[in-house]
């Protein structure tokens, strides 16, 4: 069964729905943003490649490259 998550804090939820109606304090919009991705064992970030075993990992930190100043998981 597949996983969906946030792609601003990692959240997983089994259903897209699950995902959509909940708020996310690290969204711009504060809205959860759908990770379109496949599961990996390693995310990077799209804007300096810091690796992580996690997107929820992976988006706890801050990059300065960043618009939103946060690392967001690459593709």
């Amino acid at each position: 069964m597949a996983n969906y998550y946030c792609k601003y804090c990692g959240t997983k939820t089994p259903t897209i729905a699950g995902l959509v109606n909940g708020g996310c304090g690290r969204s711009p919009s504060k809205k959860h943003g759908l990770y379109e991705g496949s599961e990996k064992s390693k995310y990077f970030c799209k804007y300096c490649g810091v690796a992580n075993s996690s997107i929820a990992g992976l988006t706890g930190g801050g990059c300065a490259k960043s618009p939103t100043k946060r690392h967001e998981p690459a593709l």
